[in-house]
């Protein structure tokens, strides 16, 4: 059997005519499954058509697009030799051969599944390492990226990219210059690239470089998600309503001492007699930052504060300082139906995370969580996480949190944004375990994702419910695009922007920090727990009504729920149903040898499978 292929499972379609079901191990992915259905009519051959999306099969004009592209980029450029198209791993695929300074560079361009909104890449046909801007020995890190991708693009415009990478960079010839790095990462992208972070609250970092912080401790967690983050606080600190926890050796948190130096922070990572040493601390206070098992040492000398960790075994280690914000601020059985089906949260926030555990407390056991947001300290007012979760991902805290509440739930973890610069090969596969979700769930309050998973739910004909809080809670929305019934969200989101314009009104607009917006006599309102908590049931409420069949509503709905006296509510309960229109008859084109040219390719593909198997 070929690698990376085995049989699953053999068997008949309702129509008797004969359903092969293969799976398909993939790296990162957990193993996928392909259905191959014989007829049109019977349910099991309907059911696995919704299992897989193969956009080179539903969308076949945009395939003969992709052909014509590539194969135009090679007849026009010289340095582009097109080979074949393929199927590699059951993705469509061209092959080809980039010429850069006169060297030749073996390429396979890859579809992913769910393109367009998903973008192709490009790696060596054989595993090589030939760029900075390369992940591993695989994919290349182009011009066209999972965080500015455009459904726009083709997959001549990435091969376009690598071309100006490997005449740029020059790596089998002479070696040139260094392509420029366009990489959009942010602190929280970056906060596990070093792995032991030291937070800091904002005042407490002011009082320390003023020198006036008095009772300093680090509160250390021990090592989960293979993270140990420490928490630096005071005696003022500890005064504070929201204080950090003591000590706790049943959650393993520990305190350890932290000495404070006026000087600049060493070069590189000394011994610590060498560190000390650097510190130029009171002579008890060296004494012991040398005998101590672990501490930590901050030098407060320059702008930002450097911290180093003295290790029980005598080593030093440096860490990331982030200094935070200071803000004030009986389950029900499911059908056997409802508690086969996966649905996908993305966003672990105040949201996702009352809702992952309103669902998991309702009856639901299988669960995708997609967030790459880490639990702060500030997070705690709205959030279903606590105090043992500061410090590490969202998405993994709110796991073991409703793995204690359910021990039997399946519960799948993605700890990055869908928007993040990373190799479109992980982003592919992230996208996909979202769309394998039999319910896609927008928590993220941000509109740009919320129309990005809309399109990703319409293509793969999956229900969709998208919820936020409006800023300062003065009420909510929860929008719901059933496949076959309401129109795409794209365009309930326009009749929801148009209908607002009629009322004379805008749309809820944020405050000067999130959660909060600004009352007729500039007061601030914030969102409390209580219009997050009302929020995320309704959204539950919704969810678990999609999942249990229960009858929808004769029209397409968006529900506009009043907390308070504000914009177009009367008052707390003052719920607005929304007609948003009905599901138009799609109009794209067909292209029939299109289609087949794909289909002969991916027999191609599977039959040799089958063969080496």
């Amino acid at each position: 059997m070929a690698p990376g292929v085995r049989r699953s499972l053999q068997g008949h379609c309702d129509a008797g005519q004969g359903l092969d079901l293969w799976r398909v191990r993939r790296g990162g992915t957990g193993g996928r499954r392909i259905h191959l259905p014989q007829c049109d009519g019977c349910a099991s051959c309907q059911a696995a058509r919704l299992r897989l999306r193969f956009w080179w099969l539903t969308d076949s004009a945009r395939l003969a697009a992709e052909r014509a592209a590539v194969e135009a980029l090679a007849r026009d450029e010289d340095w582009l030799e097109f080979t074949r198209w393929k199927f590699d791993d059951a993705r469509f695929a061209a092959e080809a051969i980039i010429s850069a300074h006169g060297q030749r560079y073996p390429v396979r361009l890859i579809y992913p599944d769910q393109f367009p909104q998903v973008p192709p890449w490009v790696e060596p046909q054989d595993e090589a390492r030939w760029s900075t801007h390369q992940y591993g020995k695989g994919v290349l890190c182009l011009e066209l990226r999972p965080d500015n991708w455009t459904a726009e693009a083709t997959g001549a415009d990435v091969l376009r990219s690598a071309h100006n990478l490997l005449v740029t960079e020059d790596p089998l010839g002479e070696g040139g210059e260094r392509a420029p790095s366009d990489h959009r990462i942010g602190q929280v992208q970056a906060y596990d690239w070093d792995l032991n972070p030291v937070l800091i609250g904002q005042r407490c970092a002011e009082r320390i470089g003023a020198g006036i912080a008095l009772d300093l401790v680090g509160l250390r967690w021990m090592a989960a998600d293979e993270v140990w983050p420490i928490l630096v606080h005071d005696a003022e600190d500890r005064l504070l309503l929201r204080r950090p926890p003591g000590a706790d050796i049943h959650n393993w948190r520990f305190d350890i001492p932290v000495f404070v130096s006026a000087r600049s922070a060493p070069a590189g990572v000394p011994d610590r007699a060498a560190l000390v040493a650097a510190a130029d601390l009171q002579p008890d206070m060296a004494s012991l930052a040398l005998e101590t098992n672990a501490a930590i040492i901050l030098f407060t000398g320059e702008a930002d504060i450097a911290g180093f960790h003295l290790m029980a075994d005598g080593a030093t280690h440096r860490r990331r300082i982030l200094v935070l914000p200071d803000e004030s601020g009986a389950r029900s059985a499911r059908s056997a139906a409802a508690e086969c089906k996966r649905v996908a949260i993305v966003g672990a926030g105040s949201i996702g995370s009352k809702l992952a555990e309103s669902l998991v407390r309702s009856g639901l056991g299988l669960l995708t969580l997609i967030d790459g947001d880490v639990l702060l300290p500030d997070n705690l007012e709205r959030h279903a996480l606590e105090w043992r979760d500061v410090g590490f991902r969202k998405v993994n805290g709110l796991k073991r949190r409703l793995l204690a509440i359910a021990p039997g739930a399946d519960i799948r973890v993605v700890d990055s944004n869908l928007n993040w610069q990373r190799s479109a090969k992980s982003h592919a596969w992230q996208v996909e375990a979202v769309a394998d979700c039999s319910v896609i769930v927008d928590a993220t309050g941000d509109p740009a994702t919320a129309l990005f998973l809309g399109a990703l739910a319409d293509a793969n004909e999956r229900p969709f419910v998208s919820v936020e809080v409006f800023e300062g809670g003065l009420g909510a929305l929860v929008a719901t695009a059933l496949p076959e019934r309401d129109p795409p969200f794209v365009d309930g989101r326009a009749t929801f922007l148009a209908w607002c314009d009629e009322q004379g009104v805008a749309p809820p607009e944020p405050g000067p920090r999130r959660y909060e917006m600004l009352a007729g006599d500039g007061a601030p309102i914030v969102a409390d727990d209580a219009a997050v908590t009302m929020t995320a049931g309704h959204a539950a409420r919704v969810v678990l009504d999609i999942l249990d069949g229960a009858p929808a509503p004769p029209d397409s709905a968006w529900l506009l729920l009043g907390y308070s006296r504000h914009w177009l509510f009367d008052g707390h309960g003052h719920t607005i149903r929304l007609s948003v229109g009905e599901r138009c008859p799609g109009t794209s084109g067909e292209d029939v040898e299109a289609r087949a040219f794909a289909l002969d390719l991916f027999k191609e593909w599977l039959d040799a499978a089958k063969a080496a198997g």
